[in-house]
């Protein structure tokens, strides 16, 4: 007798025929008659038997197990297992005596209707071989009881899953309403899994889908507050997002969030985990980046939770992939240095033959120079500290003073000095040992600059610059208006 060891394992595929062109002859059989069995089903008291046939393959043996795993899912469709399941079977074969034996083990891990072992025979086997492969029949039997009582006990199993699918989707409604969204996706996945497992559970499945659907379109990811910056020298401004529902705008405690970034070398940290907190709220920054000029970060709830669904129902998780990609929060972050992005104020002071004077309408150019090269500036008008007779404080102090107290959202002072000095006639006041040029008549005008970046708070100097430039002209107002341009394309330069 041969003994062949089968365990299925019902699984979600199809199989496909393949057609081949032209007209298959029939090379021979293995048996004279096709057996009777084939076209009228046999039956017996102790007995169901069950007839399995082949795709044409040109393998016999794959011939013969596509055969056995045709006969096996109709005899499992009879006892009650899905009839859109298909098998693979894996075998071991045992070549003893005459004729064949075999026993199976029949897992039905997708139903999840448990498992069960019964002695099965194959009772008959007929192949005919064409031109293009192997037609393979077999007629196998299965005891009267063993199949009757499966059937009891898989209704009873369909029965007990399909209160417990029922119970997890009324309570994840329930914590739906009340605002718990993860939890009632949790709940409602659970149903979503256990009623898939039977058909006779399908419209709890089918409920159990569109469920999950309206919660997960019902999310919004916004930002709570407006990141701008990332800096080359490390950290980022913070990035706060909320999640809410549309259900009652309430914050969506617990869900898992994940990002994808197009600066592949880009450290983004989570201040306190992925999940958002109670408030629905989470937190990132930017540790580091490649990219010199921007990066984009897309913040998506994480499909971790649905690794499940794909396995069940790919279909369905591409949908919900979909709702994923659909709810994405899209961020671009300008790359720039950390100082320049700090909101800060400007102070420009002019000194002449030792007296400070302010002059607000260069100030303003001067600061908008600063705002095109990624500065974030705003020009402060300190006409009324010159106007004060108090002389305890030094004039940086007073103006850092004034600008903590009255523009509290500017942490950085930028505050720079130009003193002016004329220094004559170039040929007359200004002359050369090497040769002499006269009265030239061309006047000189020089401007020595210093700037100082301050942090209002801690009063602490952490940048500072200084660099001089030369203006000429036919008169002294020429030479001053020059120098003022050389200033400009100077700080330009300076900060490109």
């Amino acid at each position: 007798m041969k003994k062949v060891l089968l365990s299925f394992l019902i699984l979600f595929s199809c199989g496909s025929t393949v057609k081949e062109s032209g007209s298959p002859r029939l090379i021979k059989a293995s048996s004279p008659n096709q057996p009777y069995w084939i076209l009228k089903k046999k039956a017996t008291d102790d007995n169901y038997y069950f007839v399995g046939i082949s795709k044409k393959n040109k393998n016999l043996q794959e011939a013969r197990k596509s055969a056995i795993d045709d006969a096996v899912s109709r005899l499992l469709e009879f006892i009650g297992f899905r009839v859109t399941t298909k098998f693979e079977s894996k075998k071991e074969y045992n070549d003893i005596e005459e004729g064949t034996v075999f026993r199976e083990n029949i897992i039905q891990s997708i139903e999840g209707k448990a498992s069960a072992s019964v002695a099965t025979e194959i009772e008959d086997v007929y192949y005919e071989e064409y031109t293009d492969g192997y037609v393979f029949y077999v007629m196998i039997k299965s005891p009267v009881k063993w199949v009757e009582n499966e059937r009891k006990r898989l209704k009873q199993l369909v029965l007990s899953q399909r209160e417990e699918s029922t119970r997890l989707l009324n309570e994840a409604k329930k914590f739906y309403e009340a605002g718990e969204v993860v939890k009632a996706i949790d709940n409602a996945l659970s149903a979503f899994e256990i009623s898939e497992r039977a058909e006779e559970n399908s419209d709890i499945y089918l409920d159990s889908k569109d469920f999950i659907s309206q919660v997960l379109s019902s999310l919004r990811i916004s930002l709570n507050n407006n990141p701008s910056f990332v800096y080359r020298e490390g950290g980022s401004d913070d990035i706060e997002i909320v999640v809410k529902t549309t259900k009652n705008y309430k914050p969506v405690k617990g869900l898992l969030v994940a990002y994808e970034c197009n600066d592949s070398g880009a450290l983004i940290t989570a201040k306190k985990g992925f999940q958002t907190d109670e408030n629905g709220v989470l937190n990132f920054n930017i540790e580091k980046v490649s990219l010199n000029n921007e990066i984009e970060i897309n913040f998506y709830f994480s499909l971790k939770r649905f690794e499940k669904v794909n396995k069940i129902d790919e279909e369905f998780y591409n949908d919900i992939k979909k709702y994923s990609d659909l709810l994405k929060l899209k961020l671009k972050l300008k790359v720039t240095d950390k100082f320049k992005a700090i909101p800060s104020a400007v102070v420009l002071i002019d000194v002449e033959n030792e007296k400070n004077r302010f002059f607000p309408k260069f100030q303003e150019e001067v600061t908008g120079k600063l705002a095109n090269k990624g500065f974030q500036v705003k020009a402060i008008d300190i006409s009324k500290i010159f106007k004060e007779n108090d002389s305890s404080d030094s004039l940086r102090d007073k103006i850092l003073k004034f600008v903590a107290k009255d523009y509290k959202e500017l942490k950085n002072l930028i505050l720079i000095y130009r003193n002016h000095n004329y220094l004559g006639e170039l040929g007359k006041d200004i002359k050369f040992t090497e040769y002499d040029l006269g009265a030239s008549e061309i006047k000189i005008y020089e401007i020595q600059t210093s700037i100082s970046i301050i942090n209002i708070a801690t009063k602490e100097t952490e940048r500072g610059y200084k660099f001089s430039v030369k203006g000429q002209g036919l008169n002294k107002p020429q030479a001053i208006d020059m120098a003022d341009k050389n200033f400009l394309d100077k700080l330009d330069e300076f900060f490109n």
